[in-house]
């Protein structure tokens, strides 16, 4: 009885152990910018990236959806700042160049997405347009819906 008492002792103790040595850690941060960037305006330009990326991949996914199915990929060192300026309408506007992927690193096309931000810091997609069509890759084909023009 005291061997049993004793075994179920440790399994707990070590359990408790396991758990706050693996689930109390807290996601790592990923290391995703361009190590090239040095000046203060490339690092400004790859943060304002940064933090549009998720917003500018969904729509970029639901623009694409109807015409391919297959895995799209937004990276942020496809995409770029074209043009940023703050208009007389009291917002910032920012255009976005991104060039979508599919497969390892074949461009599905082009396309530019404005965004106005407001002083609080959020950002609103008012415009987004399709620039440029790529030529799939044969692999890929099967996954195209109809055609983009």
């Amino acid at each position: 009885m005291k061997r049993n008492l004793f075994f179920v002792s440790l399994f707990i103790i070590l359990t408790i152990i396991l758990l706050c040595l693996f689930g109390s850690q807290e996601k790592d941060l990923v290391e995703t910018f361009n190590s090239n960037s040095v000046t203060s305006d490339e690092i400004k330009d790859e943060m304002i990236v940064a933090m549009f990326i998720e917003d500018i991949r969904k729509h970029v996914e639901n623009f694409y959806s109807e015409y391919y199915s297959g895995e799209i990929a937004v990276y942020n060192y496809e995409t770029v700042i074209v043009e940023i300026e703050k208009p007389n309408n009291g917002f910032i506007s920012v255009k976005f160049g991104v060039t979508p992927q599919i497969g390892a690193h074949n461009p599905l096309g082009y396309d530019e997405l404005l965004y106005y931000i407001d002083s609080s810091g959020k950002g609103k997609m008012i415009n987004y347009e399709h620039i440029k069509n790529y030529t799939i890759p044969e692999r890929f084909e099967k996954y195209i819906i109809k055609s983009l023009e």
